[in-house]
């Protein structure tokens, strides 16, 4: 995936090099938005990787060597897969990006969970409620995973408040709580309806998959 997401943000960090000498006014901050992004996504990996080398060297010298190089060697993933690379815009807050290729990796395998939860996630980010709905019903009955299920039914919550039906969106938030009670948004979005403020939250900007 790493491999996948580094030339993700080659070609976003090409493309800014292009651009940015002849950038002004809006197009400017939407640039430097996205370099500050490229800047964090870069330090958080240098970040996990020295901490992972960390713990690696402590378990070296009690390793065999021989054992290590008798290990078959790892299937490099498919470049031609659209999800990692959709799922790197996504990371990137890129979201029209996004979709066009969780769009195609949805199409390639539609019970793929992955994309899926990316795919509607890029959608109600983009407020494209309706597309982002469609996809989140149909996670639902489609994952096993509680975490899964309770970010869908929270973003259909938040899809429900939007809309004005705030019954629906505290039945929905209710549901993503009793599904996954250490997910921290459902409980906000539920305070949020019932003292009739606007701020709701999405959750799923850091997606793990079980």
């Amino acid at each position: 995936m790493l491999q996948q997401v580094f030339a993700t943000m080659n070609e976003v960090l090409d493309e800014l090099i292009r651009k940015y000498p002849h950038a002004t006014g809006e197009l400017k901050q939407e640039l430097d938005r996205q370099v500050k992004v490229l800047s964090t996504m870069s330090d958080n990996i240098v970040e996990e990787w020295l901490r992972f080398e960390d713990k690696l060297a402590s378990l070296r010298p009690h390793s065999s060597n021989d054992a290590i190089e008798a290990q078959p060697q790892p299937t490099l993933p498919d470049i031609t897969d659209p999800f990692p690379r959709g799922q790197g815009y996504y990371m990137l807050m890129m979201y029209d990006e996004a979709v066009k290729h969780l769009e195609a990796a949805a199409s390639i395998r539609p019970d793929h969970m992955d994309s899926r939860i990316y795919l509607a996630m890029s959608y109600l980010h983009l407020g494209r409620n309706q597309e982002a709905g469609h996809h989140f019903q149909l996670i639902i009955p489609l994952t096993e995973s509680k975490y899964l299920k309770a970010i869908a039914y929270n973003a259909l919550g938040c899809i429900s408040a939007e809309q004005q039906d705030l019954s629906k969106a505290k039945e929905y938030f209710s549901k993503a709580h009793l599904l996954d009670p250490s997910l921290p948004e459902p409980v906000l979005n539920l305070k949020a309806c019932l003292s009739d403020s606007d701020h709701l939250q999405y959750g799923g900007e850091w997606i793990h998959m079980p």
